[in-house]
């Protein structure tokens, strides 16, 4: 479970690793899926400045739209779609005027998408017009989360006209959307080309290249979107999140910082930084941030599970029990929270709910080998031999995360003496970022002994 920062985004904003501890540790967050989860969770979203930010969405909550076709399929589909359009269309005949205002931005949803698709149609348009057109339904697809058509439409508005630096930029977050990186990267490059001062293109690439696990170049293109914008606080977040993931936590601190210098309301930045004071072994101020956190915002799920378990080892299992069950509450379809949730009410009350949990959990993916060892359905063995992945990091995080939660396993059945060896193995193993690291550390302490 990752002790990743959350990610502010932006109206350009996007990615990181999907993993089943996501809901926990918010990916990157492209708008596109992003205003899908907006619809469905209005209340818990405001606005930062110039650009938005979330709080608890992200992509694998809100379900991707892409789901693999090709684009070939798209535009069949699309195809569909707009022959049903075009029969609606001629029941209406607004002015020219009006279709130009209205597919510019005057309108929203259905209506814009009708007044786009009114110039389109017309034969006698400027192919500058037309374009624009497709750009501007592209915008309104995306905004309605059927990122395929708006896909479509961006192809066909660089086609008309290959130097829209916008249309390339935005294409390439529906990659991003997708899980295309390198095709995302060709695109924001061409965007860069068209105008090498665009910050969100270069930030975008730079999410792009974090997606990739390239952090170097990743730190780049977020450190020159800051000198082109030194306000742009998602670009400190995020180049914050990349210097936390290579140990960098004294950098990642300045980051957070800066961000929350920028919006002092902001919850994600306090969270971020709990992480890295964690990381640095400064309880006390990781709590306090993540307490600012919840404070800013009571419905941000990522603190209350980690200031949770840092009451879980700080001896204070009424509050642990309370933070880790108001995160099991907030997000009931994340397995992490399930776990972490019922060892603290077995602590506290010696009473187990975590059955009753898995009917909102994915019992079919990592780390459902987990939850079914604390239900008595796997040994320990079992569940480490289910985590191995044909991605290194993943592969690296699931052993991480089999010997901690096999470590506590083992102290509820009281064994102390296995939990012991597995807390050391976690210890050794998992990357400073994830909350079992600090966990395993704190339970070593705990029992005495040095981590």
């Amino acid at each position: 479970m990752s002790l990743r920062p959350s990610l502010l985004w932006s109206a350009d904003s996007s990615a990181s690793k999907p993993t089943s501890r996501d809901q926990l540790n918010p990916i990157f967050i492209n708008p596109f899926s992003l205003r899908r989860c907006l619809a469905q969770n209005q209340d818990l979203f405001d606005q930062i400045g110039r650009r938005p930010t979330t709080r608890n969405c992200d992509p694998k909550s809100a379900g991707m739209m892409f789901d693999g076709r090709p684009i070939e399929r798209s535009i069949q589909a699309a195809q569909r779609v707009l022959v049903g359009l075009v029969v609606l269309l001629a029941l209406a005949a607004p002015t020219l005027a009006e279709d130009t205002d209205d597919c510019g931005g005057a309108a929203a949803g259905s209506q814009r998408i009708a007044a786009c698709t009114r110039i389109i149609e017309d034969g006698a348009r400027s192919p500058k017009s037309r374009a624009n057109a497709y750009h501007n339904r592209a915008i309104a697809w995306a905004d309605s989360g059927d990122n395929d058509l708006a896909m479509v439409d961006y192809y066909n508005a660089i086609a008309l006209d290959p130097n829209d630096t916008d249309a390339y930029n935005e294409r390439g977050l529906l990659w991003l959307d997708k899980g295309e990186n390198d095709s995302a990267i060709s695109d924001f490059d061409r965007a860069i080309e068209l105008d090498p001062e665009k910050a969100m293109a270069i930030y975008n690439r730079g999410l792009a290249w974090a997606h990739k696990g390239h952090d170097t170049r990743a730190i780049a293109d977020y450190s020159h979107a800051i000198e082109l914008d030194p306000k742009y606080l998602e670009a400190y977040n995020n180049r914050g999140f990349v210097f936390n993931r290579m140990g960098e936590f004294d950098r990642a601190i300045a980051d957070f910082d800066e961000t929350i210098s920028l919006n002092p309301q902001h919850p994600y930045a306090y969270n971020n930084r709990a992480i890295s004071w964690g990381a640095k072994g400064d309880a006390e101020r990781a709590v306090a941030d993540y307490s600012q956190a919840i404070t800013l915002d009571p419905t941000y799920v990522n603190p209350y599970g980690s200031r949770g378990i840092y009451y879980f080892y700080g001896r204070d299992p009424a509050k642990a029990q309370a933070d880790l069950a108001t995160a099991a509450a907030l997000a009931p379809d994340n397995a992490y929270y399930a776990i972490w949730a019922d060892l603290a009410e077995q602590r506290n009350s010696g009473v187990s709910n975590l059955r009753e949990a898995t009917s909102k959990l994915d019992m079919t993916k990592w780390p459902a080998p987990l939850v079914r060892m604390f239900l008595g359905e796997q040994t320990p063995e079992s569940a480490l031999a289910e985590a191995d992945d044909p991605v290194p990091s993943r592969n690296r995080g699931n052993v991480c995360e089999a010997d901690f939660y096999a470590a506590e396993f083992h102290q509820l059945k009281g064994h102390p003496d296995k939990a012991l060896r597995l807390y050391r193995l976690a210890v050794r193993d998992c990357p400073r970022d994830f909350i079992e690291y600090v966990a395993a550390s704190k339970a070593l302490r705990a029992l005495g002994v040095t981590p």
